[in-house]
């Protein structure tokens, strides 16, 4: 951690992912600094010659606001789109995000040749929405809203007309398949509905996890206790769930792995006992 003076700090290179500040907030951590309250530092990404904030924004501006010039900081070595891809998954703690702001991160990701390329739950995991949300986002942008005019016809109507289709030939019918002929399925056959059922577990998995994060921010939201205290205790308790997580899957595999040597010992037994059979018919 060191101190940076704030105007070496560089907010223009679109790692705000969120509209707009909310100004209140900015004030009240002001107030609460003046008071003696400590946050924890920013982080920005360093890349040979640009400090690029990457979180803190409202910290940021608080300190700003109350006319500080230097702001305790964290520094990572990396490029501007290093400090984007940060904030993008950044945003998913402290101050909620709104439906607009998660939108302005999937459309970033979508828009970023690398990112893009990421599948729906991936984007999902790490803007911290569901996969569902990603994919109505994705289809948006694929099939933009049909372009529409006004008209008046010769009566005084107001009409509105369709004017997307104009100029587009009129897809030929495919002709249909001899079913005696058709191509047998394999594992590698494109099957649209079990990519829509592995969408629907992806995003149930991804809701169950939003609405564990927005019960721990409840209780911490009703906690009597100082605003740094409220951001450690979230980021503790988010740190202990990922543990958990992570203990349940080795969990997991000595339970399959226990399975696995059990039936192999009840096979074993079989095979000793059959050849016990023998042994005592051949005597």
């Amino acid at each position: 951690m060191k101190e940076l003076n704030i105007s070496d700090i560089r907010i223009d290179g679109g790692t705000q992912i969120r509209k707009e500040l909310d100004q209140d907030k900015v004030s009240d951590y002001a107030e609460k600094m003046n008071d003696g309250t400590e946050f924890p530092p920013i982080t920005v990404f360093f890349d040979g010659s640009s400090y690029w904030l990457a979180s803190g924004f409202h910290r940021l501006f608080a300190e700003k606001q109350r006319g500080s010039i230097v702001i305790k900081t964290n520094v990572i070595d990396g490029t501007i789109d290093d400090a984007i891809l940060f904030a993008l998954g950044d945003n998913k703690h402290g101050l909620n995000m709104t439906a607009e702001d998660y939108r302005r991160s999937i459309n970033i990701m979508l828009e970023h040749p690398t990112w893009s390329k990421w599948s729906n739950a991936q984007i999902a995991k790490h803007v911290g929405t569901s996969a569902m949300t990603v994919g109505r986002v994705k289809k948006e942008k694929a099939d933009p809203q049909p372009a529409k005019k006004t008209y008046v016809d010769k009566h005084g109507n107001e009409s509105t007309m369709d004017t997307s289709k104009i100029g587009k030939k009129k897809p030929k019918d495919k002709p249909k398949k001899d079913p005696t002929n058709a191509p047998s399925i394999t594992s590698s056959t494109y099957n649209p509905e079990e990519e829509k059922l592995q969408e629907l577990m992806d995003t149930i998995t991804n809701l169950a996890d939003e609405n564990t994060v927005l019960r721990d921010k409840i209780a911490i939201g009703q906690w009597d206790a100082s605003e740094i205290e409220k951001i450690d205790a979230e980021e503790t308790i988010k740190n202990l769930r990922e543990q958990i997580r992570i203990l349940e899957i080795d969990n997991q595999a000595l339970r399959e792995s226990r399975d696995m040597f059990q039936n192999r010992n009840a096979e074993l037994i079989k095979s000793v006992n059959s050849l016990k059979k023998k042994l005592n018919k051949g005597e």
